[in-house]
């Protein structure tokens, strides 16, 4: 009888055991899987495809002159640059990521101010997404 109950504790502490480190196994791999899939959504932000994107839209509705899309151009891939080296904290950090993209927009505006003229400001500011919600290539680009 006590061998019985000695092989059966022995028996259970090493399924103890087993489970133990797998459990461990089990924490690591769902660590490792969310720092894979912050990294690879950062290298999957295709900056040159938004850029073309935001600037087809921009140019017609600005009625951006020749002199001016090579500089506003610049500016927005600038701005994707900028969300693109934010974007790993997207999932570890979310208050700080929505803090950076917050400055991120305010910086994009004012240098887009010094950019084009006040009227095209004015038809700027009303092509800009208020939130995170619209489905438009300036959505990407800023939230």
């Amino acid at each position: 009888m006590k061998k019985k109950l000695i092989i059966a504790t022995l028996l259970l502490g090493t399924i103890s055991f087993a489970n133990a480190q797998s459990m461990g196994d089990l924490t690591k791999a769902a660590n490792t899987v969310s720092k894979t899939a912050a990294t690879a959504s950062s290298t999957s932000f295709d900056v040159a495809g938004i850029s073309n994107q935001v600037m087809g839209i921009l140019s017609p509705k600005l009625k951006l002159t020749d002199a001016q899309k090579p500089a506003v151009n610049s500016l927005v891939n600038e701005t994707l640059n900028k969300k693109k080296n934010i974007l790993p904290t997207m999932t570890t950090d979310k208050a700080g990521y929505a803090s950076k993209m917050t400055e991120n927009r305010a910086d994009f505006s004012s240098k887009m101010k010094n950019l084009i003229s006040p009227t095209q400001f004015t038809a700027l500011t009303a092509l800009l997404p208020k939130s995170a919600s619209a489905v438009t290539p300036l959505v990407q680009m800023l939230y």
